[in-house]
């Protein structure tokens, strides 16, 4: 059986066919449309919760915008639970060398 035609073959060299290369739709999609609206909730939020407070420190106290101390803590959050969620130096050269092995099946 022929796998190609007059403008070359219809498969990749491991044997997957090609995708059409139709441009992809217009319009608005449901992503941009969800970005769109967490941006408006967190603006909203942010006017919201604007005035000052008292924040108190181990050895001092110090006045913040209660938005301002919102935002550091969640970045605060983040950065811990991305170091924490992180896998050691030994366990990515596991999955390293487990992926390598399944490459070669």
């Amino acid at each position: 059986m022929r796998n190609s035609d007059e403008f070359g073959p219809s498969e990749d060299p491991g044997g997957r066919s090609r995708g059409s290369l139709e441009p992809p739709p217009s319009g608005i999609k449901p992503r941009t449309v969800i970005i769109v609206f967490v941006a408006i909730v967190l603006v909203a939020f942010g006017i919201a919760n604007f005035k000052t407070v008292e924040v108190n420190f181990l050895a001092f106290t110090s006045q913040a915008r209660l938005v301002t101390v919102i935002v550091v803590a969640a970045a605060l959050g983040f950065v811990i639970g991305y170091f924490v969620g992180r896998p050691t130096r030994a366990q990515r050269k596991l999955l390293k060398d487990r992926d390598r092995d399944t490459d070669r099946d």
